[in-house]
């Protein structure tokens, strides 16, 4: 399922062993997989740091009937709304199953040392940061994000910021971990965000980020003809162009390498577009995937394509009618390689 890499280091404790076991071999696609409407599942495939929070912060950016973070305005260019934050949990369901319903794979709680103090970077709904605060509810956990949509229903040792991760980071404890999950095209400089991060640690401590890089297929059948590459091209362009690289999470190891980072592990996993692979638990992946990323086609095209490549709503709607039905045939075996990078602060 996995390919995993360590750096010759001093030993740490080992993460929890997934199963299946590391696999890094293509995936064995299902020859009788049905149509896209036939599920094998059921149901269809379808703190004091802080800037203070005031009225503007809530005055959304609206945008091809969508919303956007007010707070630094046009830095990050996903939408904030309802249909994105249904979206993000059902992501973070993709991420349970993946990491066999582990929160996050690095020996940070595991090893030994309490976690006083933890930070969710880009937390989003902030789904994570409540589970993580439910499962330890000794250590006070902070989620930062640019929006305020998080519920206010949450574990008394959780709180959320709004605030920006890219200016200098002023929180008054240190850190004994650190996460982030899908900041791919969020940030300009990674090397500096490695440096605040190494900063922010205690010795010790643990930084641990996941994120996604762009479609592809072992086995050639998703073709640079094909809607969906040249949406995934277009998209990596926009980005590239803004300088918030879409396949940032190729460079983090060296990156948290060159910081002075030790122990550090990357496994790569792989989350099939759609139904296709034979093994029943890349099959279940490849059901949520396709909903993930069909819920998700406008949220992460819009403000790329007309803000930044100057396309129209309607020459958008037209390529991404065409990325639905490529993203669904099961005659396309592609997937979503899902980077996992963690590594420890020296004492």
């Amino acid at each position: 399922m996995a390919t995993e890499q360590q750096e010759s280091a001093p030993a740490a404790p080992a993460a929890p062993t997934l199963q299946p076991a590391a696999d890094p071999a293509p995936l064995e696609v299902d020859e009788d997989v049905g149509s896209d409407t036939d599920s094998a599942f059921g149901g269809s495939d379808a703190t004091d740091s802080t800037a203070s929070i005031s009225s503007s912060i809530y005055r959304y950016r609206n945008e091809n009937g969508r919303t956007y973070h007010a707070y630094k305005d046009g830095k990050y260019v996903m939408p904030n709304d309802e249909r994105e934050q249904e979206r993000l949990d059902l992501q973070h369901h993709l991420f349970l199953l993946t990491f066999d319903n582990k929160l996050y794979l690095c020996p940070a709680g595991r090893d030994g040392r309490e976690l006083r103090n933890v930070l969710d970077v880009g937390t989003g709904t902030g789904i994570w940061a409540v589970d993580f605060a439910d499962e330890f509810p000794a250590t006070s956990v902070v989620g930062v994000d640019l929006s305020p949509i998080q519920s206010p229903f949450v574990p008394p040792n959780l709180s959320f910021q709004v605030d920006d991760i890219e200016e200098q980071w002023t929180w008054s404890v240190k850190f004994d971990f650190i996460y982030s999950r899908m900041m791919t095209a969020a940030l300009a400089d990674w090397p500096r965000f490695f440096e605040r991060a190494y900063d922010g640690l205690v010795p010790g401590g643990w930084l641990e980020l996941a994120d996604i890089c762009p479609l592809t297929s072992d086995d050639g059948t998703l073709k640079e003809e094909h809607a969906a590459s040249k949406w995934v091209n277009q998209l990596m362009e926009g980005c590239k162009a803004i300088g918030r690289p879409f396949d940032g999470a190729i460079k983090y190891k060296e990156q948290m390498e060159a910081q002075g980072f030790i122990n550090i592990q990357q496994v790569v996993f792989k989350w099939p577009q759609n139904k296709w692979p034979k093994d029943k638990k890349h099959k279940e992946l490849g059901v949520w995937t396709l909903e993930n990323i069909s819920s998700g086609l406008h949220g992460l095209s819009s403000a790329v394509f007309t803000r930044v490549l100057g396309w129209s709503a309607e020459e958008l709607e037209v390529l991404l009618t065409e990325v639905r039905n490529d993203i669904k045939d099961t005659k396309i075996h592609a997937y979503w390689p899902i980077y996992v990078t963690y590594g420890q602060k020296p004492y």
